[in-house]
């Protein structure tokens, strides 16, 4: 006897990486149960990440639009319930979601919702008797929850990254020889205790373009994050910002024809392991261990101290109560430099270039 035909709605509204993490899992979720439905509910900026799925459809949340407020999410309620969904899927857990699954609940639809572990992150990152050790990855977290609706998951979610269909547009980035070497950097971060200061990633620009084969592609957001990139791609002709140029879709497009990707812990880390590129990151007051790491990507990509106080925060948004942001200031550019060198050389890219 076949088992009855799920749709299943899954919430996730924010914030980029967090949703970037998401995707992998929600599409291993859509692809390994073709005879069940999925519904992404999230921001529209997101929908990139979620399309060429049959058995997977976007639904667009304009929290800061039609959809904000109690009125707003009473509208996203009403227009779900029309959809007949089987279960909700809250890999979330805030409130604006914790409102939307008890409306879901009330309506007799079985909910299921994320476990963050909040205890054991406050261990990890305790100023005295510090537990480091590795907490459940959250790509796990979430997965969880999608199993708890009876549906089955692979092992592997980084099978289920955005595959490669590059744009033929031509004149969004300069026409590139297949001889270069290409490097994709994003450095900046959303909180000040994960970015790693500007004027030593320079320094690593400013080696890597010693080299003739490589040319870098430099990522960021925001007017001021774009003005900082325009200056660095005006100092080198190897350079060159795409920040503020394109969407989300061709930014994906462009990180996947990259041979390397540097960041700090940030969305770009996560967006770059979306479509299978190669990761090198920068971690400051956050770490490895909290289960935000890039999926897909060594251990060994990570750069990084191991000063005591490491880590003090999850997601990067304290202060630094020494004030100094050693965690950050300690790691130099030949730290960050090596790091690359080491990946090429391993991975041979200069041979046949």
């Amino acid at each position: 006897m076949e088992s009855k035909k799920k749709h299943i709605i899954i919430f996730r509204f924010s914030a980029l990486g967090d949703v970037a993490i998401a995707a992998p899992v929600v599409r291993a979720a859509a692809m390994s149960n073709p005879d069940h439905k999925f519904t992404m509910v999230s921001r529209p900026a997101m929908e990139p990440l979620f399309s060429g799925i049959p058995n997977l459809t976007f639904w667009p949340a304009e929290l800061e639009g039609k959809h904000k407020g109690i009125r707003g999410l009473l509208k996203i309620w009403l227009s779900l319930l029309k959809q007949k969904p089987t279960h909700i899927a809250d890999i979330h857990n805030v409130t604006r979601t914790w409102i939307l699954r008890t409306l879901f609940f009330l309506s007799f639809i079985p909910v299921n919702y994320l476990k963050k572990g909040r205890s054991e992150k406050r261990r990890l990152t305790a100023r005295k008797n510090k537990e480091l050790r590795q907490l459940t990855p959250v790509y796990e977290r979430y997965a969880a929850v999608l199993k708890q609706t009876g549906i089955t998951l692979p092992e592997d979610f980084s099978k289920f990254c955005s595959e490669k269909q590059l744009s033929q547009d031509q004149g969004t980035t300069s026409k590139l020889k297949p001889t270069l070497i290409k490097i994709g950097i994003a450095p900046f971060a959303k909180h000040r205790a994960k970015a790693w200061p500007l004027e030593k990633m320079e320094q690593v620009i400013a080696s890597l373009t010693k080299n003739p084969d490589i040319r870098i592609y430099l990522f960021g957001g925001g007017r001021q994050e774009t003005i900082r990139l325009l200056a660095l791609q005006q100092k080198y002709s190897c350079v060159e910002s795409v920040a503020g140029r394109f969407g989300l879709s061709r930014e994906l497009e462009i990180m996947k024809e990259m041979d390397l990707f540097i960041s700090m812990d940030s969305a770009n880390m996560h967006l770059a392991s979306f479509v299978s590129t190669p990761v090198i990151s920068v971690w400051g007051a956050t770490h490895p261990y909290a289960g935000f790491y890039g999926l897909g990507q060594p251990q060994e990509y990570a750069v990084q101290t191991s000063i005591e106080c490491r880590p003090c925060s999850v997601y990067g948004n304290k202060k630094c109560y020494r004030g100094d942001y050693a965690c950050l200031n300690e790691i130099e550019p030949s730290d960050l430099i090596k790091k690359v060198e080491d990946f090429f050389k391993t991975k041979d890219y200069f041979k046949g270039k």
